[in-house]
């Protein structure tokens, strides 16, 4: 018998399924609990998201130490003793997590940690009372959705995990509850839906051809079809595995934002409130996008095995520029803060794409470098623009003069991933850039350093046009927002409803400029995020000894 796992007992944790488990039973009852004691709601949530980041540090810890580099958990019985099929294929589900997915897990659930923490002041500010308690669910269940991902290892429960998250991130965008957050909503959900489709195609037909949805199990039968010469009965199913790859790389693309699937993210990110805003651009299209990408190109279809994968590099490449270039320029012309911070992510996801395209182990190695360093600084990006719109209600660049004076902590803060955005030693942004140039350069491929060149280059045009309109623009006297209309939420608090949202108005129910800057709450988090730049940009050794190993399981 061929087995191709470890058994459970010797190689598995109760953990792995625990962590999506808990998440989920939790984010059933938490708008019960919100209508029962709606003040113990958010204590609730991120009591469970932080207990999941604990848990999924301490998974990380033991996927280290696992000989194989991933942990499997069988779920559910043998059958008579056996785990296995004659043909080696495991019997039921296979909760496979290797370091690659252990280290996206753990970032998922710390940085929704910090997002729940930060939700406590700012989302009464932003949305209506009545919604608060389906908001603390929706955000449990996709943490929940994207953590799943991460620890699964088959079609099926990926699927089911992707739809978990992606259904709950339509509703968190539409939760403002306006004309332009419902439209974002409903272009988001459209968007998302034809690539999820894609995706059902691209599994049917890889089940089609390998008769399984086990990952493990499906790249073996996938490499000895791509392998069989003509005449052996498995070259006949070498179309289906080619179909079904060119459907999940266009699926992907679709969850990725690249380009010319990239217009659904510069609305959805910036219509909902800033704490999603953070998750989306941070974690949702590593998640459901690029983590999968790079899931399925790799460990499944083996494009570092098979001839397709050179003839698949020069496209993803080009894309990689497209979508770098254009997500940097389209940047540049934007005046609304939140709007020009999605256009960011969107050339962001376009270096992860150029890691991919080197097909290498040193491109690979700094794709998943940026997803952990760009997790990290647009997370933080977001936040700190959502803390200057809840203190000041200002969304455009331009009136943001001298701002930094009256909000310093929270522009420091901005200030510090705007420079590692941009690729300025020794923050984290810096050392991802670096490990993608140096790939670049091993590859051959000099024009790639070039285009990492400009677009820092056009990284700092947008940049510092924020930083230096909040500490050296000229003082002015900012007037209240027109077209904008007045009402009340449940607690009798004013709130000023514009085009994107609610945010307090400023009068007596606005934060007095006098008092402390931020909630505690709110500062925290941004602290800890600006620290976590710095801290893994001098000590990125620590993140490299997890990623080689990934990229080496990833590659077998």
């Amino acid at each position: 018998m061929i087995h191709l796992f470890s058994s459970a007992s010797d190689n598995g944790s109760h953990l792995q399924v625990l962590i999506p488990v808990m998440l989920i039973c939790t984010a059933l009852v938490l708008h019960l609990i919100y209508y029962w004691r709606p003040r113990i709601c958010p204590y609730i949530a991120t009591g469970i998201i932080s207990l999941s980041f604990i848990s999924a540090l301490i998974l990380l810890v033991k996927v280290i130490h696992s000989p194989n580099g991933y942990l499997e958990y069988f779920a559910g019985h043998s059958w008579s003793g056996q785990r296995y099929l004659a043909s080696g294929q495991p019997i039921g589900i296979v909760v496979r997590t290797d370091l690659f997915g252990a280290l996206i897990a753990a970032l998922v659930t710390g940085l929704g940690t910090l997002a729940s923490i930060y939700s406590k002041h700012y989302i009464p500010h932003t949305i209506k009372t009545s919604n608060i308690g389906y908001y603390y669910c929706l955000l449990v269940l996709m943490i929940a959705g994207m953590a799943g991902i991460c620890l699964t290892g088959d079609c099926f429960n990926f699927y089911v995990f992707l739809e978990v998250a992606s259904i709950s991130s339509y509703g968190l965008v539409a939760m403002p509850q306006t004309k332009q957050s419902l439209e974002a909503a409903f272009k988001y959900m459209v968007v998302g839906a034809l690539g999820s489709i894609l995706l059902v195609f691209g599994i049917v037909l890889l089940f089609s051809a390998t008769g399984t949805l086990n990952m493990a199990y499906a790249a073996q039968q996938v490499h000895k079809i791509v392998t069989a010469p003509p005449g052996n009965p498995l070259h006949n199913f070498r179309h289906l595995v080619f179909a079904s790859l060119g459907m999940f790389i266009i699926g992907l693309s679709v969850k990725s934002a690249f380009f010319p699937a990239h217009a659904w993210l510069a609305d959805a990110h910036p219509a909902a409130p800033s704490s999603i805003s953070a998750l989306l651009s941070g974690l949702m299209v590593k998640s459901t996008g690029v983590f999968l990408f790079i899931r399925f190109l790799f460990t499944v279809f083996g494009l570092h095995k098979h001839e397709y994968g050179m003839l698949l590099a020069p496209l993803l490449m080009i894309i990689a520029v497209i979508t770098i270039l254009g997500g940097s320029v389209f940047a540049i012309a934007q005046n609304d803060i939140k709007r020009m911070l999605a256009y960011s992510t969107v050339a962001q996801m376009g270096y992860i794409l150029m890691g991919v395209s080197l097909i290498s182990p040193a491109g690979l190695e700094g794709a998943i470098l940026h997803i952990f360093n760009h997790a990290l600084m647009k997370s933080l990006l977001f936040m700190s623009a959502g803390a200057l719109i809840y203190k000041t209600g200002i969304r455009d660049i331009r009136e943001m003069s001298r701002i930094g004076y009256r909000m310093p902590v929270t522009m420091v803060c901005f200030t510090v991933a705007a420079m590692s955005m941009i690729g300025i030693p020794p923050l984290n942004g810096f050392m991802s850039k670096w490990a993608l140039a140096k790939a670049a350069l091993d590859a051959n491929l000099p024009m790639l350093v070039v285009v990492l060149l400009i677009s820092s280059l056009l990284n700092a045009v947008y940049y510092f046009r924020v930083v230096g309109t909040a500490f050296f623009g000229r003082a002015q006297q900012h007037e209240e927002i027109p077209h904008a209309d007045i009402i009340r939420n449940n607690h009798g608090h004013s709130l000023l409803q514009n085009s994107y949202g609610y945010y307090s108005l400023a009068d007596k129910d606005r934060p007095n400029e006098n008092e402390q800057e931020l909630p505690w709450g709110m500062l925290m988090p941004l602290i800890i995020l600006a620290a976590a730049i710095l801290f893994f940009g001098v000590k990125v050794g620590i993140l490299r000894e997890i990623i080689r190993p990934a990229v080496q399981v990833l590659w077998r």
